[in-house]
């Protein structure tokens, strides 16, 4: 058996064609919860940017809706199983905080990335970006961590899933949380057992600093936005904040 650490998230790496087998929470209740915040800020649809897009379940899940959708990831991985999902769709490797995009967009989605982003400089420039990157009038959507209910939740209890590879490999993936000086702290191990009985595992750990909605609201704000709303997460995300906003003209 091998065992090593990873210099990268593997589940976005060597595992991102089984992440949809791992993260199963339905696309639904996201893609309605943006579709009514456009219909009650009056923003039609139009040109969409998923900014960490992942596999594109959401940014397909908008396009079938009639959203002309361009896809962003830091993961060359995940990327390409999107670009696969939403074929046609522009899509580009890069950074919220940097994403080196042209044109403007309507409206622009961001699930979870935020919270990866650990200093302010780094959160004050993904929330520049967001706004440069919409048209005056054009709408962000957010899901970011509730800072109160991310560190209830955290108990440093591990929680396995266990899937298999269409090698005939099983891959058990294995995480668990702390918090830790305002930051959760999470340990993942991603233990592969082939066909042949030899075992591989990969361990990452990495920090998220979840949000406070004042923190929120005062971020946005600074970047030029306006109308920001701050509410519970969708689809019974109850640790996280469901955030929309308008672009100052």
């Amino acid at each position: 058996m091998e065992s090593r650490p990873s210099v990268a998230r593997p589940f976005y790496s060597t595992f991102a064609d089984l992440y949809d087998h791992v993260v199963t929470d339905p696309v639904g209740p996201w893609t309605e919860a943006v579709e009514g915040a456009l219909a009650s800020r009056g923003v039609e649809r139009g040109t969409l940017l998923d900014a960490g897009c992942g596999t594109g379940r959401h940014a397909a899940a908008f396009a079938a809706l009639g959203h002309r959708v361009t896809l962003l990831d830091a993961s060359a991985e995940l990327l390409a199983v999107a670009s696969t999902r939403c074929p046609g769709a522009p899509a580009h490797l890069g950074d919220v905080r940097d994403p080196h995009l042209p044109g403007s967009f309507d409206v622009l989605t961001c699930r979870g990335v935020l919270n990866d982003l650990l200093g302010d400089a780094d959160r004050d420039a993904a929330v520049r970006s967001s706004a440069r990157l919409l048209r005056p009038g054009g709408m962000l959507a957010l899901d970011v961590r509730d800072v109160g209910r991310s560190r209830e939740r955290t108990d440093d209890t591990p929680r396995s899933t266990t899937v298999h590879r269409d090698t005939g490999s099983a891959v058990t993936f294995t995480h668990r949380s702390r918090w830790e000086d305002g930051l959760l702290v999470v340990a993942e191990e991603h233990r592969e057992r082939s066909p042949d009985g030899s075992v591989d595992v990969q361990e990452f750990t990495f920090r998220m600093r979840p949000w406070t909605e004042q923190e929120v609201h005062e971020r946005l704000g600074r970047a030029g936005f306006a109308d920001v709303v701050t509410g519970p997460g969708v689809g019974g995300r109850w640790d996280r904040l469901f955030v929309t906003a308008v672009r100052r003209a």
